[in-house]
């Protein structure tokens, strides 16, 4: 068991990285708005005969930023999918063996995705990489939303390990099937 001020620490960290997935919420709805913007600005520019050489290209930008910046705040209100039916079915000390699983499974995968990511923005980087469309781009820019998403990720799920670690299994069981739609 944690002592009072280790448990403080945990509270403490856990709060923080919170703040950070609100933060990539924040940009992501932003980023929505942003959307929108842009293809209001499209189509009203297309009523008139006039339409946009670069909205529909800013536009899939957008889309891929919005789902990467957001992914650590999805997973910071459990938004993310997940079936739960068996471990819900299971005595607390099973349900602690899949929630562990589970959380070093989501950990293993966000790293190995954020490392590819970066693998990925650095060959980009190297070899000067561009968009082959008429704004031409660098592609780390886009391909670097991917890396950011991966790291806001990793912290999501870095803040459900130490809230696991403070709660054990009941920090998910409240999450679980009673949310079935």
């Amino acid at each position: 068991m944690a002592s009072m001020q280790q448990r403080h620490v945990l509270i403490s960290m856990v709060r923080a990285l919170d703040k950070l997935g609100s933060a990539g919420g924040v940009v992501a709805t932003l980023t929505i708005w942003l959307l929108a913007i842009t293809v209001t600005y499209d189509v009203v520019l297309r009523s008139i005969g006039a339409p946009t050489l670069w909205a529909s290209e800013v536009s899939i930008y957008l889309m891929v930023a919005m789902a990467f910046l957001g992914i650590g705040a999805t997973q910071s209100v459990d938004g993310h999918f997940r079936v739960t039916f068996v471990r819900d079915l299971c005595p607390p000390v099973v349900r602690t063996a899949f929630d562990l699983l589970s959380l070093a499974a989501n950990l293993v995968f966000a790293a190995g995705f954020t490392y590819g990511a970066w693998k990925l923005v650095s060959f980009s980087i190297l070899l000067g990489f561009k968009t082959p469309t008429i704004l031409e781009v660098p592609m780390w820019l886009l391909q670097g939303l991917l890396l950011v998403g991966g790291v806001l990720l990793i912290l999501a799920n870095t803040r459900d390990v130490l809230r696991f670690i403070m709660e054990g299994h009941k920090a998910r069981d409240g999450k679980s099937s009673s949310e079935v739609i």
